[in-house]
């Protein structure tokens, strides 16, 4: 996970910024929803897109797991 684990952080703050969230708020959604798991799987899709389409991909996500 050497490679996932600084991808994973990127995509926090991405969504944290986006969202106008906290670091907290985001680790919780991101924890409840196991957000971090669907970007460990799906790291050599996720990370060649831009920071837009990856924090689509996670509200898309998000809402299925609704």
């Amino acid at each position: 996970m050497s490679r996932e684990l600084p991808f994973l952080v990127y995509c926090l703050e991405e969504y944290k910024e986006t969202k106008g969230l906290t670091g907290k708020q985001v680790a919780e959604l991101f924890t409840q929803k196991k957000v971090m798991e669907f970007i460990v799987k799906h790291f050599e899709v996720l990370h060649i897109n831009g920071s837009r389409c990856i924090v689509q991909d996670i509200d898309d996500y998000i809402a299925k797991r609704a």
